[in-house]
């Protein structure tokens, strides 16, 4: 923080304290504007299984940005939701990458609602990565720390489409399935399924609700493996 500060002070001493009027910041915001008009069809997607980007357009449209920490887990979430997530508060959002294993996000939500417990808790996985960490929600329940988890259940690992051949026709390497609401609901949480688009915002509704009240929500989405549908994905 000091040394950031420092380079601000410097800045300030070249070239002033209102900075350079080039235009730039106004160039960005309208290609930001032409590339997001491409990917409104999918953010605002009807398709059932629901499309990832619905979800994560829902995500988008319905937290409190001031009142809210987001993350994603590894994979197809973190790629999902990156570009359309709007960052408006310091920690408010967690974005992290291949440094860190896949299943991450419950536990890191455990400890951003420890720290933060005024604030509404959301991750985003895939049925893999809930594979890995799952019984972390029973964590989360015991210890006090109501948060939300959004489980992308296509039944598959998205990332691998066409990997291992020969391990997924012998033994059904990268498909999955499961019921993770009532996973969720034997551990002490709320379970939430969705099955329909519009269904979606009013889980997320739910959700900050049920966790306002004290309890652990997991949203169990049962999205399409195939998301990106669309010819500009």
């Amino acid at each position: 923080k000091a040394t950031l500060q420092m380079v601000l002070d410097e800045v300030k001493a070249a070239i002033g304290e209102k900075g350079r009027k080039t235009g730039v910041a106004s160039e960005i915001a309208r290609i930001r504007r032409q590339w997001m008009s491409e990917w409104t069809g999918l953010l605002n997607s009807d398709e059932e299984p629901l499309n990832t980007y619905r979800v994560v357009g829902e995500i988008e449209r319905g937290l409190d940005k001031r009142k809210s920490i987001v993350t994603h887990d590894a994979g197809a979430p973190r790629d999902s939701i990156l570009p359309f997530y709007t960052a408006t508060t310091p920690h408010g959002y967690i974005g992290w990458g291949k440094t860190t294993h896949l299943g991450f996000g419950i536990p890191l939500m455990i400890g951003a609602k420890m720290a933060y417990p005024d604030r509404f808790c959301l991750n985003l996985m895939g049925d893999g990565a809930f594979g890995m960490s799952g019984l972390d929600i029973e964590t989360s329940v015991r210890v006090g720390a109501p948060i939300t988890t959004v489980v992308l259940n296509n039944g598959g690992m998205a990332t691998y489409p066409g990997g291992y051949p020969t391990a997924h026709e012998l033994f059904g390497v990268t498909e999955m399935g499961g019921d993770y609401a009532q996973i969720a609901e034997g551990m002490g949480a709320v379970g939430i399924v969705v099955t329909r688009a519009g269904e979606m915002a009013g889980a997320i509704t739910d959700a900050q609700r049920h966790n306002s009240e004290g309890r652990t929500v997991l949203i169990d989405v049962h999205s399409n493996l195939e998301a990106k549908k669309s010819k500009f994905a």
